[in-house]
């Protein structure tokens, strides 16, 4: 992304667990907090995902018919020592799954980590590891969670398999760190004979976070990306072949590609990332949207786009100028996916020039993440994400979820463009002409 000064410039998660430290280093262990012991029986976790099925469908638009739902047959998962750690419950409305409940496993965590309308976790490990790991089962092969989204199978010599099909290693080390008051305040309230105001009101006080789920990340390195600098001109190039520009496609595009490909065709990311057709369709859309953004190269950083407002080809101007260059080259045979819809470019910036005064406001980010819209996050001198060692700079990242409340933001969760992982960034640790970029999907 060009330097902003320089130019004047389907359901989502909640999760209830506090941050989870994990350390890759010592022995293989699992750390409680002090003071707070106990396991919690299938029976206890039945009993609270059934109270919290009620207090949702009472208490939260969109749940409403979870109010006569049924529960599942409790799924386990495990720390990576042994100890079991949650119980997801599939909601079935009738018949049908309609979301999960993640319930604690032990007392010093918070009674229910998790819930949503979306896709079971063990569903979708289920999916995408059974085309990987032959004779693959519940039954014989552990499920993992230890804390955020680290929903994964155990495989051998200390690695496992995420909810994205990548081989990760298994923490030795998992640290905890809940409130003992709001964790005794919790269990409390799912234990008093209803489950009215006590409830209420710990659940509407805490920090949660919130995650779209199924937001396909992307990145351009030499694994997943397509090589630079080759003889083949634009729009031949579209695809896995050498680009004729540098192998770094450019921040803005890459982040750009991740929320068209979350509305266009969600079938081929949800058997993995390392499919052949993934890296085909991720490389295509990056291409196209370098060519739309005029995304440009200069010497010893590559990869340039304008922000949004200024005259010629910018961020917003690719993003809508896309949908017309893809069926394009879908006429001419150059890419041959359908196109669903066109998009909206909606800038946080005064009369949407970015160059002259940006914002961002953290209604704006709730917003969308409640909306189920992933968001291009401009930065201006942006800061070190929580497990990171390097500052973003002037950097275009995907909001993908925030830690925080109804009002207000700790952290936005961001797919930064540079790995294939989420990562946190503590909010306002960002330059002020930082921006958002709000893309609208219009069915076509």
């Amino acid at each position: 992304m060009v330097p902003l000064k320089k130019w004047r410039t389907m359901a989502f998660a909640v999760l209830f667990a506090v941050l989870v430290l994990s350390s890759l280093t010592g022995a293989l262990s699992m750390v409680p907090p002090k003071g707070h012991t106990g396991s919690v029986t299938p029976a206890e976790a039945t009993s609270v995902a059934q109270r919290h099925l009620q207090w949702a469908s009472s208490n939260l638009p969109g749940f409403e018919d979870w109010k006569n739902a049924k529960l599942s047959q409790p799924v386990v998962y495990y720390f990576p020592n042994g100890t079991k750690s949650a119980y997801e419950f599939t909601v079935l409305v009738n018949g049908k799954p309609n979301g999960f409940i993640l319930v604690a496993a032990q007392r010093y965590m918070p009674p229910v980590l998790e819930f949503s309308k979306g896709e079971a976790p063990s569903k979708r490990l289920g999916r995408i590891t059974a085309t990987r790991i032959k004779g693959f089962s519940t039954e014989r092969h552990r499920l993992l969670y230890y804390g955020a989204l680290s929903y994964s199978v155990e495989l051998k010599n200390g690695k496992a398999m995420d909810i994205y099909g990548r081989h990760i290693p298994v923490p030795k080390t998992v640290g905890l760190s809940f409130s003992p008051k709001r964790v005794a305040d919790a269990w409390g309230a799912f234990e008093t004979p209803s489950a009215s105001e006590p409830m209420v009101e710990i659940l509407s006080e805490d920090i949660y976070t919130k995650i779209i789920p199924n937001v396909p990340v992307w990145t351009e390195d030499s694994y997943f990306g397509d090589p630079g600098n080759g003889y083949i001109s634009y729009p031949n190039n579209v695809g896995p072949s050498a680009d004729p520009w540098d192998a770094w496609d450019g921040c803005t595009p890459i982040a750009a590609a991740q929320i068209i490909a979350y509305y266009e065709h969600p079938e081929i990311y949800e058997n993995g990332y390392y499919t052949q057709e993934y890296k085909e369709y991720m490389t295509s859309l990056v291409d196209i949207l370098h060519y739309t953004m005029g995304t440009f190269d200069k010497e010893g950083n590559p990869g340039q786009t304008y922000v949004c407002g200024r005259r010629g080809p910018d961020a917003c101007d690719g993003i809508e100028a896309f949908a017309s260059e893809y069926q394009k080259l879908k006429n001419e045979g150059i890419v041959s996916w359908s196109l669903v819809h066109s998009y909206d470019a909606q800038p946080t910036c005064t009369w949407g020039l970015c160059w002259l005064h940006a914002y961002i406001n953290a209604d704006d980010v709730i917003d969308e993440v409640n909306a189920h819209r992933p968001a291009l996050l401009q930065l201006d001198n942006g800061g070190i994400a929580v497990d990171r060692q390097k500052a973003y700079g002037n950097h275009s990242v995907v909001i993908v979820g925030y830690v925080g409340n109804s009002y207000t933001i700790d952290y936005v969760v961001i797919h930064d463009g540079w790995d294939m992982s989420e990562h946190y960034l503590a909010w306002g640790n960002w330059g002020s002409d930082t921006h958002l970029v709000k893309v609208i999907p219009k069915r076509r």
